[in-house]
């Protein structure tokens, strides 16, 4: 959106420095992140434009793991790992006290596990042919 301009001739969208510092978890450790702040300057220039929120592809708000390392819980789950280990397996990997995989959030992840699993239970199949169910 960098060819947006206002009307008096100065780019709509700039870069509104950055926020607090993060880390994300990888398969390598945390790596420690910055996100960009994007401001919107046309919101109150007359032109009836609506205001347009930035949100990351890349990086989005509220992440704290790679997408990688999520795919990687349900497994461990469904393997057998309890859910008062996943700290202490997963230590090895992400380096010792393993943040944001304590109990409870590991009890928070299989509730959303167990909905998307009601939800594609309950999908519809009509448009579907199967020969063998």
């Amino acid at each position: 959106m960098q060819e947006k301009r206002l009307s008096d001739g100065r780019a709509r969208f700039v870069r509104h420095g950055h926020g607090p510092e993060g880390a994300i978890q990888t398969g390598i450790g945390p790596v420690p992140v910055k996100r960009a702040k994007v401001r919107d300057r046309g919101a109150n220039d007359g032109d009836g434009d609506e205001h347009v929120t930035f949100t990351s592809a890349i990086l989005p708000k509220w992440a704290r793991r790679t997408t990688s390392l999520d795919a990687l819980l349900p497994v461990l789950y469904l393997r057998g790992l309890s859910t008062g280990d996943f700290q202490e397996a997963l230590s090895v990997l992400l380096g010792k006290d393993a943040p944001n995989l304590s109990p409870s959030v590991i009890t928070r992840l299989k509730d959303d596990w167990l909905a998307d699993y009601d939800r594609w239970q309950r999908r519809d199949l009509s448009a579907r042919h199967y020969v063998y169910v």
